[in-house]
């Protein structure tokens, strides 16, 4: 999934960034470490490339690349601009930080939830073919025994017949 790929590069770039970081290093820290947490939940969602992703997975993970786009162009400008104008732009940023902290939240929970109903999707699926041989089992049992109990009906009704014809023979 070519989304999965690029979220997982622009959190490598982040954690880049963040060691070459002059001011603001803590913010930039909790910024790396939150990622790092979704970074886990998306290389969760890689390694089962053999199962297609629900919509609700694809849109979550293609909100996180934008507000991990959005943090790394965050975190770049502490590792651009001259220490002056970083100390006096510091403040400023401090809502931007909370915001994309808040919208990383946000990523986590959506895709953490995505991933959730995709997983009780799946666990009802195998139930429903769980539940499905087995209703097919009793089933056929009860064919089974339906086929029997006409069976030795008609054999006994055969012997009726049977029985009636000897007579007629015999009289």
């Amino acid at each position: 999934m070519e989304v999965t790929m690029t979220v997982l590069d622009l959190a490598k770039d982040i954690y880049s960034l963040v060691e070459n970081v002059k001011a603001n290093k803590k913010r930039c820290l909790r910024v790396s470490e939150r990622v790092k947490a979704l970074e886990s939940l998306v290389k969760s969602i890689k390694h089962r490339d053999k199962v297609q992703a629900s919509a609700d997975i694809n849109k979550a993970l293609n909100e996180l690349s934008i507000t991990l786009q959005s943090a790394y162009h965050l975190i770049d400008k502490y590792t651009m601009s001259n220490l002056v104008k970083r100390i006096l732009k510091s403040s400023s940023h401090g809502d931007e930080f909370n915001g994309v902290n808040e919208r990383l939240n946000d990523a986590f929970q959506r895709l953490a939830l995505a991933l959730q109903v995709e997983h009780g999707n799946e666990v009802y699926k195998v139930f429903e073919l769980i539940s499905r041989q087995k209703e097919d089992e009793v089933d056929g049992k009860e064919d089974d025994a339906e086929l029997k109990r006409m069976l030795t009906e008609y054999g006994e009704y055969v012997e009726a017949m049977q029985r009636d014809l000897d007579e007629i023979k015999t009289s």
